[in-house]
């Protein structure tokens, strides 16, 4: 099960299926398979997903992530009406809706619901706190490393946003996500995600053929 720690090769994931990525790093967290491999981003087909989130209407990504993040540790280490404590997950998600001058008007940090409790999720204690199912749906996602600073996002908001543009990609030009996988104290390979909403959106049904058909045809 673990011959890889002996020296044999590591097994490999199908990223073409649903599956958790290596990022997670054993953690739960929403799973996805990659449509296509591109130039500096991949094209990712999201399962639906649970959350509970807590939403700042005023401030901007680094004011608010900081008050979002304790609002959400908090209900998982067991301030909810259960008392519960709850695993965390990964990513960290803060989705960042823009006004007409790109600056943040909205601001959602979400942390993922473990399988375990998303039929019946504890109740949150705080009011500001509140659980979410985000339909699946399909994303482009650009990955990067270090520290992630504001600037940092924006950053690589704006670069995902010029791939884009550059292969004639529709996406949600107001919305992005910012997804961090590791914690404050993991020093060296930190995994950072930007990921923005195709648009328009293709249905599931209409994606699921064209898997199909592209699997057949190289078993051929």
């Amino acid at each position: 099960m673990l011959s890889w720690l002996k020296g044999e090769e590591k097994p490999k994931v199908d990223t073409s299926e649903f599956h958790t990525p290596e990022s997670y790093r054993g953690s739960e967290g929403p799973r996805y398979k990659v449509l296509e491999h591109k130039d500096g981003y991949e094209v990712r087909l999201y399962e639906d997903s649970y959350w509970v989130k807590t939403r700042f209407e005023v401030g901007n990504l680094e004011n608010c992530s900081s008050t979002g993040f304790w609002r959400l540790f908090n209900y998982i280490r067991g301030e909810n009406e259960a008392g519960k404590k709850i695993s965390m997950t990964v990513p960290v998600e803060s989705r960042v809706e823009l006004d007409e001058e790109g600056q943040c008007k909205v601001f959602t940090m979400g942390f993922y619901t473990p399988a375990e409790h998303q039929a019946d999720p504890p109740v949150p204690k705080d009011k500001t706190v509140f659980h979410e199912k985000v339909e699946g749906r399909v994303m482009y996602a650009l990955s990067f490393g270090g520290f992630a600073k504001d600037k940092d996002w924006r950053e690589n908001e704006k670069k995902l946003k010029e791939l884009l543009d550059r292969d004639g990609k529709g996406y949600v030009k107001n919305i992005y996500i910012a997804a961090g996988h590791d914690p404050p104290f993991r020093l060296f390979g930190r995994h950072n995600e930007i990921l923005l909403m195709a648009d328009p959106q293709p249905s599931l049904e209409e994606i699921k053929p064209k898997a199909e058909g592209e699997s057949a045809s190289t078993s051929e």
